[in-house]
């Protein structure tokens, strides 16, 4: 790949994908729905296009560019809070993925990867049982509209389409309150954390390794196949949580337990985990005791006070 563009690029796992592809040489094309800190001005790799979402048909007015080789779709209002469970806005998302994928064509852009979520298969797994799902599954509902949706759009205009399923990407510059996040913050205060007792199978990637990821399949994925991105190595939390706390404090005790398991546990039989092995070549080489590292030392310098 010589050139890209990357929706939802000021986000999380959005503006480490930009740095990782620009630290390769690739030209990035960053959409953001605003102006007011432009994380990029820095980098000359990387160009800036303010578009909101719900405007992404019209990308092609707004990119000029005609040598496209892919399009990485990470923009997705509510992802996060009580978003999630807003009717409306999950199904403008499920929209907006067809429009961009419609205009990933007028543009000439052939190769379209798709932000997928683990949790697609945690709700799909819970509408077999006879549970009342949450309202915030609507998200996950929505995911799964759009990635069916956007796969056919993408089949009649011969855009090949990759489906990156993300599973829990932590790390440096995560200000989201997911568990990593918020367990680090708490322990590092000294406040007491409260967890399920972690028997479900859970996984984790650290960003680095997660866009070293999504750039392999971008790059050599192959079309109409999902990727999963994370570990080769799924086990249950309570070995992750444990871990993490030991990074911080040994000593510290945890809530193991203290919070009543609700959820679907998966059993990650359901993913090929070596598909991008096999495809691309790419295996993680951070541990996930290093990453908490590397995200304590984030805290303590730049965001934990």
């Amino acid at each position: 790949m010589k050139k890209v563009i990357v929706t939802g690029a000021n986000g999380f796992i959005g503006s480490a994908l930009c740095r990782g592809l620009s630290a390769k040489g690739i030209e990035v094309i960053a959409v953001v729905h605003n102006y007011q800190n432009d994380m990029f001005v820095s980098d000359k790799n990387i160009r800036t296009i303010w578009c909101d979402l719900s405007q992404f048909s019209k990308l092609p007015e707004l990119i000029n560019d005609n040598n496209i080789d892919a399009l990485y779709h990470l923009a997705w209002a509510g992802s996060a809070g009580e978003m999630r469970g807003n009717s409306d806005i999950q199904l403008s998302n499920v929209k907006y993925t067809c429009d961009t994928i419609k205009a990933c064509d007028t543009i000439g852009c052939k190769r379209f990867i798709f932000a997928s979520s683990i949790m697609e298969y945690e709700v799909a797994a819970l509408m077999e049982t006879d549970a009342v799902p949450s309202i915030n599954t609507l998200y996950s509902s929505a995911k799964i509209a759009a990635d069916y949706m956007g796969r056919a759009i993408a089949g009649k205009l011969k855009i090949d389409y990759i489906r990156a399923l993300i599973s829990n990407i932590y790390g440096p510059g995560e200000k989201n309150q997911r568990l990593i996040n918020t367990s680090l913050q708490k322990l590092m205060r000294g406040e007491h954390c409260s967890f399920s007792a972690g028997e479900q199978m859970y996984d984790f990637i650290y960003i680095e390794d997660a866009t070293k990821a999504l750039i392999a399949a971008g790059d050599l994925g192959l079309s109409n196949k999902t990727y999963y991105i994370g570990s080769l190595q799924p086990r249950p939390l309570k070995e992750f949580l444990y871990e993490l706390r030991d990074q911080v404090d040994p000593k510290i005790e945890i809530g193991l337990g203290e919070i009543p398991y609700e959820g679907v546990s998966l059993s990650y039989k359901e993913f090929d985990i070596n598909a991008l092995k096999k495809d691309t070549g790419f295996i993680p080489s951070i541990s996930f005791a290093e990453g908490i590292q590397n995200t304590i030392l984030w805290m303590r310098g730049e965001h934990f006070a």
